[in-house]
């Protein structure tokens, strides 16, 4: 008979646990989701890795609320309990009150497994997951990096301005500074251009324009016709190495043994 009381109060624990714990992971997830917009609008990311992205947000989501959702989980259903006299059947079939507590707390001993697994494994397994869809993730929305009047620097080492643009796509005065490394750099300008795609390739086909090739005290210039500037060798400034919290218990256990011996 006990048994039976103590499993109908579980199961009733769990049903408030799993609708409110899956309302307010949905209502972060949401309020997260809109912040990781910037990934499209500014990082220049598609909107399938954007989406994958944010769903592997969800475990991380799930355990930093967990703790939370259970207490209130718990609370819910003890007052409820008390408030229809429910408890009362506890007390008539001889359970008392160091009982119950025993029981809360093995119930809470089996959540804190969960939410250790949960934090020490899945969830950065997850976040790792997701910063893999970054690093391998080429910069899809580039007609929503050049925007007219701006200077953009999403992607590492190019700048971008451009002054207009036609509806039909074309480009007009087209200003590229690119950073080829620590003491060379390249401007180029063009009249004209339009945003050109072939296969899996993505370019800028300039017309009229010039180059000029800065290295250190050295500058050499020249003009061109046409140049078809390659945009698939940029990458997005994203962070895409795992943060320290993102990484599994036992990766970070092993860097402090190595540490350690050291």
């Amino acid at each position: 008979m006990k048994k039976l009381i103590f499993t109908h109060f579980l199961i009733d624990t769990l049903k408030f646990f799993i609708l409110m714990c899956l309302s307010l992971s949905l209502i972060v997830w949401v309020i997260q989701a809109v912040n990781y917009l910037d990934f499209i609008t500014e990082d220049g990311h598609g909107l399938y890795v954007y989406f994958l992205y944010t769903i592997h947000n969800l475990p991380k989501i799930i355990h930093k609320i967990l703790p939370f959702v259970f207490f209130i989980s718990l609370f819910y259903q003890i007052n409820k309990y008390e408030l229809k006299n429910e408890l009362m059947i506890f007390w008539s079939i001889g359970i008392n009150k160091s009982e119950f507590t025993k029981v809360i707390l093995s119930y809470s001993l089996i959540f804190m497994v969960v939410q250790i697994i949960l934090g020490s494994y899945i969830s950065p397994l997850s976040q790792d997951k997701a910063r893999d869809y970054i690093r391998n993730s080429d910069i899809d929305f580039f007609p929503s990096l050049f925007q007219e009047g701006k200077f953009i620097d999403t992607v590492k080492n190019l700048t971008i301005f451009i002054s207009t643009e036609n509806p039909i796509g074309a480009l007009n005065n087209i200003f590229l500074k690119e950073k080829i490394n620590s003491t060379k750099s390249r401007v180029i300008y063009a009249k004209k251009g339009f945003l050109n795609t072939s296969g899996n390739t993505k370019y800028l086909e300039l017309f009229n324009g010039k180059i000029i090739n800065n290295d250190e005290e050295n500058i050499n210039s020249f003009t061109f016709d046409k140049l078809n500037f390659d945009l698939m060798k940029y990458t997005s400034k994203s962070i895409s190495f795992p943060k320290t919290q993102e990484l599994s218990s036992y990766i970070l256990i092993k860097c402090l043994i190595y540490n350690s011996k050291g």
